[in-house]
């Protein structure tokens, strides 16, 4: 299979770059730390990207629990539309760390970006429910990824793990993928787009799914499970920084990984209850009352070179195909858990 052209997380990191000055970048990148006796007094600042989906919620728990302060450290997070838009701010030094799934870190690893793993972030469950949902609307006869062939599916964004599991799906039950015209709409305006007959189906994420049906359950129907029915405990997400800045500054990343990983140890041990509800509520605006019956993920600490090879190994099935360096040396430490 030929190789795709230029992924937009390319051209738009390739703009950045040309707008960021290399100075500024390095200056930030190298910023020197606090002295251990000024942490008391002086946080170490990183901003961080993120997406309001269930993935995200140890990271916020660690700031809700002041695990990060503990740490010395100060989270300032910044909404956008998928993992994949958040990359090039990390390549122009506008964050110390990206949300990201891993598709669209491994597209810009076999460009040369120098990408590294620095924490989990979700795995998909063995079985349904699992957090991502293949949507349509009632009555609208589409039931396989048959009846997808010649239409509209809404993604977050092309060419991400929510793309890439949706196009498997397809596959599977018995379409053809390279048949399906992918519109990139945000999760929390798929339901509107779906039943407003923007978009033929949509594959959408937790905890939107959820909110899609309480919504507007009277026109929209959920019709597959994309990673449990494709790749049952794949990997989904992590959390990226860039090579430099890891080399530089290894001690401040190796306290952000001690924060959020007890907000993964919180998380985990409240998985059902309703504080934890409450918290995913909070950030991603999804009322409380329609989180009651929402699929969460799996929430690893780690990364492993097997699930990155197998990621690849998709990645390539569907198209994005090239040469890819070898997953453990895109491990950082604080991922080797």
């Amino acid at each position: 299979m030929r190789r795709l052209a230029r992924t937009d997380l390319l051209k738009e990191t390739a703009s950045m770059i040309r707008l960021t000055r290399r100075t500024a970048i390095v200056a930030t990148l190298t910023a020197p730390l606090a002295a251990p006796a000024l942490r008391a007094q002086s946080l170490t600042r990183m901003r961080v990207s993120v997406i309001p989906v269930l993935d995200v919620a140890p990271l916020h728990a660690a700031i809700a629990q002041g695990y990060f302060r503990a740490e010395g450290i100060e989270i300032d997070t910044s909404t956008t539309a998928g993992g994949a838009t958040g990359l090039p701010g990390l390549v122009a030094g506008q964050f110390r760390a990206v949300f990201s799934n891993g598709v669209s870190t491994m597209l810009g690893i076999r460009e040369g970006l120098e990408f590294r793993f620095i924490s989990g972030a979700s795995r998909g469950t063995q079985q349904a429910p699992d957090i991502l949902a293949v949507l349509t609307r009632k009555g609208s006869g589409i039931r396989t990824g048959k009846e997808l062939e010649g239409k509209r599916l809404a993604s977050n964004t092309r060419n991400n793990i929510v793309w890439l599991r949706g196009m498997a799906w397809v596959e599977k039950t018995g379409g053809d993928w390279r048949k399906v015209t992918t519109v990139e709409v945000p999760f929390p305006q798929m339901a509107d787009a779906l039943a407003g007959g923007q978009v033929d189906a949509c594959i959408s994420s937790e905890p939107f799914v959820t909110a899609a049906l309480e919504s507007h359950g009277d026109r929209i129907e959920r019709i597959g499970w994309p990673i449990s029915e494709t790749a049952p405990g794949g990997t989904n997400a992590h959390y990226v920084g860039i090579a430099p800045d890891l080399e530089r500054n290894g001690e401040v990343f190796d306290r952000f990984a001690r924060g959020l990983h007890k907000g993964v140890d919180w998380v985990n041990e409240r998985l059902g209850r309703p504080e934890l509800l409450e918290l995913i509520s909070g950030f991603s605006r999804v009322p409380l009352e329609r989180m009651r019956s929402v699929a969460l993920p799996a929430y690893p600490k780690g990364v492993t070179p097997a699930e990155i090879d197998d990621l690849v190994a998709t990645m390539q099935r569907y198209g994005l195909t090239g040469r890819y360096p070898a997953s453990a040396g895109l491990i950082h430490r604080t991922a080797q858990v």
